[in-house]
């Protein structure tokens, strides 16, 4: 049969055990907590960058047809036309 000391040694071992438990659990939460928080700001960045890459394009786009006008402008008086 177990003794007072050795049932309170037991005690004391499963609440320290469960006190480990929950350490451990709340450094998962926090690491998940963060996890989640770098997924939002990475989804952010990600449709800034979308948008800008569509205006860059849009910008060169602009760009291209103000170049063909030009050369349009440049043979035509070339032309005499």
């Amino acid at each position: 049969m177990a003794t007072l000391e050795d049932l309170e040694a037991r005690v004391a071992a499963l609440e320290a055990s469960q006190a480990d438990y929950r350490a451990v659990l709340a450094a998962v939460n926090a690491l998940a907590a963060n996890e989640r928080d770098h997924s939002l700001r990475l989804d952010g960045f990600e449709r800034e960058f979308v948008d800008l890459r569509q205006e860059m394009r849009a910008g060169f786009r602009t760009v291209d047809e103000h170049i063909a006008e030009i050369k349009d402008l440049i043979v035509g008086r070339r032309n005499g036309t």
